[in-house]
């Protein structure tokens, strides 16, 4: 199991996804939270939804019980320093992911899970804007980065 993180200023993305690359769940927490988020996952994985409920933007699967963080593929922009540090307290397997045109990626996973209505379809790919933040999507482009740099071993 993946955790993708996206860091920011003020919130992080982030997104759980298994080696084969589909998304179980994804969301959003704001920094000040991260300590806390980030402890969830020491915990067994059959409580991991319950801990991280209020920040789920998108759940598309059940967790299946025993999993662990394999390692967490971290974007490499701004806070990623502090993220890093606090990963490494807590004993989290941490690689840096380059995080260049993860905004775009989103886009496109966005649509992937959410079929665009029939006049957005109209529009050119570029002018389709999704309803809301999309750091959760970018959390997800970066763990699949971090699945093709470092596949399961």
């Amino acid at each position: 199991m993946i955790l993708g993180l996206d860091p920011g200023r003020d919130k992080m993305g982030w997104a759980l996804v298994p080696g084969g690359g589909e998304l179980f769940f994804s969301g959003i927490v704001p920094v000040g939270d991260l300590c806390s988020f980030l402890t969830v996952f020491a915990s067994p994985s059959s409580k991991w939804e319950e801990g991280v409920r209020r920040w789920i933007c998108e759940r598309l699967t059940g967790l299946p019980d025993g999993k662990t963080i394999e390692y967490v593929a971290l974007g490499n922009g701004t806070g990623s320093r502090q993220t890093a540090e606090r990963l490494a307290w807590l004993g989290l397997r941490t690689v840096l992911v380059d995080e260049r045109n993860t905004t775009l990626a989103a886009r496109d996973l966005y649509w992937r899970l959410h079929r665009p209505v029939l006049w957005q379809r109209c529009l050119p790919r570029f002018l389709r804007l999704p309803p809301r933040v999309l750091d959760d999507m970018a959390a997800w482009a970066i763990a699949l980065r971090g699945i093709e740099k470092f596949p399961r071993q």
